[in-house]
């Protein structure tokens, strides 16, 4: 379980650079609600980042805290640093999440089969807000 969190770990880290990245960079019309969607967004993942952290290190594991372990490990991908429209943005966070997703079901599996209610929780807390996250992004997707 050690490493999938980890795994989830550099993902949340590179999301939440992501997130950052599309926050300061976006353009269009639309800039006001997007640009105060994403600080939300990604203060959120910084909360998870820690917790996260604290459970593995509460595991006695190796925490990866570096942002190289991050891009080496991480299943997502960063963000050019350039302008971007809300429309592309939303479609890669939409699938940014429902990556989040899988990795947090499949430590929920490894929870439960170990018998550690606390992580299968907290796991049971990500599925649900990022599901609520992709329903109401995947309403914008086809700008």
């Amino acid at each position: 379980m050690c490493d999938d969190l980890n795994l989830l770990l550099s993902n949340l880290n590179v999301f939440y650079r992501k997130l950052q990245n599309y926050h300061w960079n976006i353009t269009g019309k639309d800039f006001f609600t997007t640009h105060e969607k994403l600080e939300e967004y990604y203060n959120s993942v910084n909360s998870q980042i820690d917790e996260v952290a604290e459970v593995i290190v509460a595991k006695k594991c190796h925490v990866m805290a570096t942002m190289k372990e991050y891009l080496e490990t991480s299943q997502i991908k960063e963000a050019e640093s350039k302008p971007v429209k809300s429309c592309d943005i939303w479609n890669i966070v939409l699938k940014d999440y429902e990556t989040l997703i899988e990795n947090c079901k499949k430590i929920k599996n490894e929870a439960e089969n170990e018998n550690c209610a606390v992580t299968s929780s907290i796991m049971d807390e990500y599925i649900k807000d990022y599901q609520k996250k992709c329903w109401m992004i995947s309403q914008v997707v086809n700008c």
